[in-house]
Order: C-alpha cells, then structure tokens, then sequence
C-alpha cells in the first residue's frame, strides 16, 4: 500500500461534515477559508474513485499493448488511460462543485462565512436569525433554497448528458432502415 493510499484511506475515516465544521469555525471567515476547509475535507473519496479507475483501466489489453509497443508513461496516461475516463472525471468534478456548493452553502447558514458577503448560504443564516421562518416570511428563504437546488440540479443533468457522450454503453443503436420495416409488417 502506497502512502498516498495511506493518507487517503485516514482522511476517509475521518467524518467529513464535523470536521468541515470543526475546521471553518478555528479558521478566519472568507472565501479563501471555506475553499481550503472543503479541499482539505473532500479530496479522499474522489481519489479513491478515480484511482480505481484508472487501476481498473491500466489493466486493459489497449494499455498493455501501449506498454509492449514501447509508448512512454506519460502518453499512456493523456492518450490511452484519460480519454477512458473522461465520463467518471467529470462525474467526480460535478459531483464535488454540487457538494462544495451545498457544503459552502451550508457553512455559511450556521454563521461560519462570512456574513458580510451576500450569498445564499449569508441569506439562509439572516432568515434563520431574524424567524422568517416562525413570522411566515417565506419569500426570505425560499428562493435561496430553490436557487441552491435548481444548481445542483442542473449540474446533475450536465453529468448525465456528459456520462451519455462519452459513455459508449449508453449510446443508443440505431436499427438499420430493413429492419424497422420488418418489424412494422
């Protein structure tokens, strides 16, 4: 076992939301703090996930014979291993912007941003703070959450229509024009 792998397997026992919140509140507010506590908290599973692939990959009969051809590493990595794991790349980005969004969002609705700054997190926090919720204020709070899930939404379309480009198990086969006719009669 590598000691990347090491690192990685500690940083996934480690529970990501508490220590995101233990990290934001020691560290100063902003942006910059929020980025550095979501990075330091959410790389593990993505590398997990895209070294299995890449592992699940290398062992394919197209690399061993990049291999055996004498191709060098680093060609075998942006020209046989990547282009295959274009569709699990953008899966794994996507799914960390969406979960960066709802975790920054989420950080700053428990007063660990900074609430100086307008945000939807910043919005949901002065909501809480001043009972939108108890007077019946809804429109207060209301388009912040819509706004954070028609986000996550759309980016979950964007991850399903770039897993069915580039996934060619998912592409549809087109029955020749004979056999549709056959198969109307």
């Amino acid at each position: 076992m590598t000691k990347l792998s090491l690192v990685t397997n500690v940083f996934l026992l480690l529970p990501g939301l508490p220590l995101l919140v233990i990290l934001a509140a020691f560290l100063p507010p902003g942006l910059g703090t929020v980025i550095l506590v979501l990075v330091i908290t959410g790389w593990a599973g993505s590398a997990r996930v895209l070294r299995s692939q890449a592992l699940s990959i290398r062992s394919k009969d197209f690399v061993a014979a990049a291999v055996v051809s004498g191709e060098r590493a680093g060609r075998i990595m942006f020209r046989e291993i990547l282009p295959n794991m274009a569709s699990i790349v953008m899966g794994t980005l996507l799914a960390c912007v969406i979960y960066g969004i709802g975790a920054q969002a989420g950080l700053e609705f428990l007063g660990l941003g900074d609430v100086s700054t307008v945000s939807w997190g910043n919005n949901l926090f002065w909501a809480g703070n001043e009972g939108a919720l108890l007077t019946g204020s809804w429109w207060v709070f209301v388009p912040s959450g819509v706004c954070i899930a028609l986000v996550a939404f759309a980016l979950a379309l964007i991850n399903y229509a770039v897993d069915e480009v580039t996934n060619p198990r998912l592409r549809k086969i087109k029955a020749p024009k004979d056999t549709e006719r056959s198969a109307a009669k």
